[in-house]
């Protein structure tokens, strides 16, 4: 997205006069650098007031890409790579532009092994085990994904073995994880989804962790950030000339 604040930085572009050529784009990618650095903590301000209990890594979703003298370009991005998990950019845009969601990589899986119709997707039910932050916790979607055998990698599959360690580890009671697929007669009783086996000292019940729909989840927008950095140029870009003016006097060398 593109800002013009020309008409705001007149007294600042004034200024430059007084600087030597050669320091003239210094000022000018402090200035847009530091621009840049005061949009990210205004959206990441933003973060914090829209979203109940954020993650870490959603409150640190905000990318700078520093400008330099040779180019006078600074970015602010939501991130777009992640090491563990889903990038930033991928689940915060529907907060930013509204609208229905794609399918996540769990959904995909569950369809790629036939345990979740092709047109359906997976919605967590108020049964369904989250964590501090209102998330279903990794370790529950790697679980699901191991006892259905829709894996991405065939080779954390659940094995009886694996089963058995598994046993051993906990000192609860484990439970299972099990499709109840529509028109499959074993389970037409129950809403379509993925269910749980939970055991009791004294017997046995069944719950549903996730429910298959046939309506995309839809978000409203709620995430003001094109809104936020456009009030933050405008604000603080002719203030940040200044400041680079003054640190680019202060460093200028004798010719």
């Amino acid at each position: 997205m593109r800002y013009d604040v020309r008409a705001d930085l007149k007294d600042a572009l004034r200024m430059l006069e007084g600087l030597r050529k050669d320091q003239i784009p210094f000022a000018t990618a402090y200035a847009l650098t530091q621009t840049a650095k005061d949009a990210q903590a205004q959206v990441e301000g933003e973060i914090k007031r829209v979203f109940d209990k954020p993650t870490p890594y959603t409150l640190k979703a905000v990318f700078v890409k520093s400008a330099s003298k040779r180019d006078l370009t600074a970015t602010v991005k939501l991130k777009d790579e992640s090491f563990k998990g889903v990038p930033a950019v991928r689940y915060l845009i529907y907060h930013i532009t509204g609208g229905a969601r794609d399918r996540k990589g769990f959904e995909k899986l569950l369809i790629k092994a036939g345990v979740m119709p092709p047109q359906s997707y997976a919605i967590p039910t108020r049964a369904a085990k989250l964590d501090a932050y209102g998330n279903v916790p990794r370790g529950v979607i790697n679980s699901i994904l191991s006892q259905l055998q829709a894996s991405r990698d065939p080779l954390s599959r659940e094995t009886a073995a694996s089963k058995q360690r598994q046993l051993r580890r906990k000192k609860a009671r484990p439970s299972r994880y099990f499709v109840a697929y529509p028109g499959r007669l074993r389970t037409k009783h129950l809403k379509p989804g993925i269910y749980e086996r939970v055991t009791f000292g004294f017997g046995g019940a069944i719950r549903p962790v996730f429910l298959f729909t046939d309506s995309p989840p839809r978000y409203r927008k709620r995430l003001p950030f094109y809104e936020t950095i456009d009030r933050t140029v405008a604000a603080r870009l002719a203030p940040n000339f200044e400041r680079g003016f003054a640190v680019a006097q202060a460093t200028q060398r004798p010719m």
